[in-house]
């Protein structure tokens, strides 16, 4: 280290910075523009804390804890917002298509019955009533069905 005599703005590479910070860690106040790598905040942020005094170093272990405890705390309600809103979207999702198959089975079955009592109809052969008892509707249904067949629909 003693034959090492680069000045800061000579450092090259990191070879040369890493001797540079070696020797010098105890003059240096900061990090220099030479010095800004990732690394190199690290090893400062390390010589930072064994700097500390055996109290100040318990206290910013408990501050480090209770930093993580909160992160941990946040991205795991974060992490249940997320299951809930995709539980209640997939349970959003099967009841949608439930209703939706009903309704189209319901409106699929009206309009079932009511071609059937159309072509009855047709046939003059039964009455109203007959026919309301035939396809299982009420007579209003079939006098419904039957008013819109005379209106040419």
């Amino acid at each position: 280290m003693v034959n090492f005599v680069k000045a800061e703005a000579e450092l090259v590479n990191d070879l040369d910075r890493w001797l540079y910070v070696l020797k010098n860690m105890s003059s240096l106040n900061g990090l220099s523009t030479y010095l800004r790598k990732p690394i190199f905040k690290k090893l400062f942020q390390l010589a930072e804390y064994s700097k500390l005094k055996p109290e100040e170093r318990e206290m910013y272990n408990v501050s480090l804890r209770n930093k993580w405890d909160a992160e941990s705390i946040r991205s795991s309600q974060e992490e249940q917002l997320r299951r809930a809103r995709e539980k209640a979207m997939a349970e959003g999702r099967a009841e949608g298509i439930a209703e939706g198959e009903a309704k189209g089975k319901a409106e699929g079955e009206v309009m079932g019955k009511a071609e059937v009592i159309k072509n009855l109809l047709s046939s003059n052969k039964l009455s109203i009533s007959e026919i309301a008892e035939l396809a299982d509707v009420t007579v209003e249904f079939v006098k419904q069905i039957e008013a819109e067949k005379a209106k040419g629909k």
